[in-house]
């Protein structure tokens, strides 16, 4: 089978890191698939939006159009250019897609809501997969990253752009580190743009900070695997990669019950997410940063039985394997 995935991968970000995953399962299993435009394509597969003259293309040669999609814009992100910047993929979803794949179940929510239901049942939802052999607690570590033996390594993954991937973080730590320990770092791994271009800058006055920057998606698992909890605090995230990933290394994870967190995480398991009231679609969210610092070092005190739940979820749950498999059957 020929899948066209008309999409421009980049080196970071969620999207991209599905998109080279996605391709190189399909791959493994005997299948052909190129993000540039040929001919001679089975499946025009669209991850949100692409160039309408595929769309019309795959309409007027009769192929299958997968529409794949992620989360939605609304007010309190993006202001009243909220519905231009959600037509696209609402057309598509509307009159040119034979089959929608939601993320997770608050991705379908999110696209109901915004975009619209469908009016059939081609549609189903497939969690995002990793590669557990890649990402796994065993392999390279990097020793040098603690201080003393002791340290605490805390991390973050993401492509930074908005205050709420951060701040409720930093401010949590401060919290934590007046209230029960100063003997930890946190790593902060990823590309800093748009509204906190300036953060490394502006926070590497706290010694507890560490702001890596940009690395290779095939190096993440060292700094992964060498860390203790993973910190999260993004805003409605549909099926967020960084938080399997890091589920798939062995971490526990300290985050918010916004999105999709409490169908991907089992909180009291393997993850410890902080309550919040309503869907922060028309208004910023407000985070319990304190709550946040006692759940951090609940589950710091509690690291080995939560670190062994998430790697059992990861691979029950979350295996590039499974995700490849469901695809398949849509195809």
């Amino acid at each position: 089978m020929k899948i066209f995935i008309p999409f421009k991968v980049k080196d970071t970000g969620g999207t991209s890191t599905f998109a080279n995953k996605f391709k190189r399962g399909l791959e493994e299993k005997g299948h052909e698939v190129f993000f540039d435009f040929r001919k001679d394509y089975d499946i025009l597969f669209v991850i949100i939006q692409c160039n309408p003259l595929y769309l019309l293309h795959a309409k007027l040669y009769g192929k299958k159009i997968i529409h794949r999609l992620d989360g939605v814009y609304y007010w309190s992100v993006a202001k009243w250019k909220y519905p231009l910047l959600n037509l696209a993929p609402k057309l598509i979803h509307k009159f040119f897609s034979d089959y929608t794949v939601y993320q997770s179940q608050y991705s379908k929510y999110c696209a109901d809501k915004f975009l619209g239901k469908r009016k059939d049942k081609n549609f189903a939802v497939v969690y995002n997969g990793v590669d557990t052999n890649l990402f796994s607690p065993a392999g390279e570590k990097i020793e040098s990253l603690r201080n003393n033996p002791e340290q605490k390594i805390f991390i973050s993954v993401s492509k930074f752009r908005r205050k709420d991937q951060i701040m409720p973080i930093i401010e949590a730590l401060k919290i934590y580190k007046n209230r029960y320990s100063d003997n930890f770092k946190c790593l902060f791994i990823g590309d800093f743009s748009r509204e906190i271009t300036t953060a490394p800058t502006q926070y590497k006055k706290f010694a507890f900070l560490e702001f890596i920057g940009k690395i290779k998606n095939e190096d993440l698992p060292k700094y992964e695997r060498s860390a203790d909890v993973f910190l999260f605090t993004h805003l409605n995230p549909p099926c967020p990669n960084n938080i399997i990933e890091a589920m798939a290394c062995g971490l526990p994870v300290c985050g918010v019950a916004d999105g999709a967190m409490k169908e991907i995480t089992v909180p009291g398991k393997n993850s410890l997410l902080i309550e919040t009231k309503g869907d922060a679609f028309w208004k910023n969210r407000e985070y319990d940063v304190e709550k946040f610092a006692d759940n951090l070092n609940t589950i710091a005190k509690n690291i080995d039985l939560y670190s062994q739940n998430s790697r059992e979820i990861a691979e029950e749950k979350f295996s590039l394997d499974k995700m490849i498999n469901e695809y398949l059957k849509l195809f």
